[in-house]
């Protein structure tokens, strides 16, 4: 699993570098995701109390390595208490792709 720490870094800073957000972008924004299919996320961005920032790419979150076989719930749960923040980026290229598909075999027969 490829990480990626930094430490001092300014997560929300970072982010409002990229490029402003397309309509479909804003509104998938507003959505309140309760799940993300794996094959939506393009990264996730941890960061913890300690300053660290953990960059995981979709792929790893689709086919995720273990590094620790030894691992037990307490060190997993020791370890979600020290993130301070999780930001979740979606491909929105491949969800509106896949929306638009859905949309055209529902609608496009009576249009």
């Amino acid at each position: 699993m490829a990480k990626k720490t930094t430490t001092s870094f300014n997560l929300d800073k970072a982010i409002s570098r990229i490029a402003k957000p397309s309509v479909f972008d804003r509104i998938v924004k507003e959505i309140d995701a309760k799940e993300i299919p794996s094959r939506y996320i393009d990264h996730i961005l941890v960061q913890y109390y300690d300053g660290n920032v953990v960059e995981l790419s979709g792929s790893e979150i689709t086919y995720p390595i273990p590094l620790n076989k030894n691992a037990t719930w307490a060190a997993m749960e020791d370890s979600f208490k020290k993130m301070r923040d999780v930001k979740v980026f979606i491909n929105t290229d491949t969800l509106e792709k896949d929306i638009n598909e859905q949309v055209e075999k529902l609608i496009g027969p009576h249009c």
